[in-house]
């Protein structure tokens, strides 16, 4: 098979590291003929690493995309110009599928549209899918419809797990969806650093003092590190013995350090790390961690969490619930018991998630599940692109 990857994010983040470990699983696989992997050269992480892979294996093509989604968002024309220019690369490849890496449906529209255009099977790899809207306005209405037209492009999705393929399900009924998890480093899992020596080597108190961290992107909207920052000032006591760790960046790092500033309840514990090459000390230095998260689709620092057998305190959203026990879930909007968790978690034995996970999130079982979604029965010896037609959900 002809297969193409396309990514046009400016992001290197959770997704982006995903991606890199499906390049990875394909490059693998004697099925695949060829791999064209398209990524902005702005990206300049992602681009080395791709261009890195080419010069590893013949079978990879490098192809630089001048554009990042970013810098076309709002921007109607651009949109257009993009995806004629990326058609015509589409239809010089003569790929068999394209995998477009979406954040959101409304992400990676370029190369969504520019393979319906050239009539290549559009395979969508979407860790978040949106919950319809309760009783929105009018905007909201508009904004909700045409996302649900969107939804209804790919030919395929690709997604994290069975609740978000039952709601691709409901959105696009006549694409097929197929389940691709996410998977760790095993060394979360056996690695031999102690909670004392990461300590020591961040820098961190080592003594009475309870450390909690939120590790990801400061994204309000996401993450509502905001929503953390308000269960502290409410129980300012519970937090006098107490240090938190930021541990992240994004478009929200501004907002967040004035709002630790302006509070004395927050600027007596909470301190902001910026991004970490390695979050594994991190995570390993700390008593629990949290991720009061608005929505998500299988959040890697929930597994790397537990495999280094951390409780982690998770909103009860995106099916989190199949993943964690009640004792590490709270409902999204309840400061209280949010609280009441993160302090009562952190003697919580791990040991038999932390085994359960290591076998689910396994490279082993990504590698098998990566080759098996895109190149499933029928896909090996098939017809052109524009004779395909689509397949109901499984």
């Amino acid at each position: 098979m002809r297969l193409g990857i396309y990514c046009d994010s400016g992001i290197n983040g959770g997704h982006e590291k995903m991606l890199k470990r499906f390049m990875l699983a394909l490059v693998a696989s004697t099925h695949v003929k060829t791999l064209h992997i398209l990524v902005p050269t702005a990206n300049e992480p992602l681009y080395r690493y791709v261009s890195d892979l080419a010069n590893t294996h013949p079978k990879v093509k490098t192809i630089g995309l001048p554009h990042t989604a970013e810098s076309i968002r709002g921007n109607v024309f651009a949109l257009w110009r993009t995806v004629r220019a990326t058609a015509t690369k589409l239809r010089a490849l003569r790929l068999n599928k394209l995998l477009i890496a979406q954040g959101t449906i409304a992400s990676g529209l370029a190369g969504l549209f520019a393979a319906r255009q050239a009539r290549t099977t559009a395979v969508s790899y979407l860790p978040l899918v949106d919950e319809a809207p309760v009783n929105a306005g009018g905007p909201g209405k508009i904004k909700w419809l045409v996302k649900r037209a969107l939804y209804r492009t790919p030919n395929e999705y690709v997604t994290l797990n069975d609740h978000l393929r039952g709601k691709l399900k409901e959105l696009a009924p006549n694409a097929r969806a197929m389940i691709l998890e996410n998977y760790v480093d095993d060394r979360f899992s056996r690695s031999a650093l102690t909670k004392e020596a990461a300590r020591a080597a961040l820098g961190l108190p080592d003594d009475s003092t309870t450390i909690i961290a939120h590790v990801g992107r400061l994204n309000f909207q996401q993450k509502r590190q905001d929503f953390l920052m308000q269960a502290i000032e409410r129980h300012a006591d519970a937090f006098a013995r107490t240090l938190v760790l930021i541990v992240g960046e994004g478009p929200d790092a501004g907002r967040l350090q004035a709002m630790i500033d302006a509070s004395p309840a927050l600027s007596s514990c909470v301190r902001m790390v910026g991004p970490q090459k390695d979050v594994l000390p991190w995570i390993v230095a700390s008593d629990a961690l949290v991720l009061p998260s608005a929505y998500e689709g299988v959040p890697l620092v929930m597994i790397e969490a537990v495999l280094a057998q951390r409780p982690i305190i998770v909103s009860r959203v995106s099916g989190l619930d199949s993943y964690l026990p009640d004792a590490l879930l709270f409902p999204a909007d309840d400061h209280d018991a949010f609280v009441e968790r993160i302090f009562a978690a952190r003697d919580l034995p791990l040991a038999a998630l932390a085994q359960e996970f290591r076998r689910r999130f396994s490279r082993e079982a990504f590698d098998a599940q990566a080759q098996s979604v895109l190149l499933h029965e029928g896909d090996m010896g098939a017809q052109a692109p524009s004779q395909r037609s689509n397949v109901l959900i499984e």
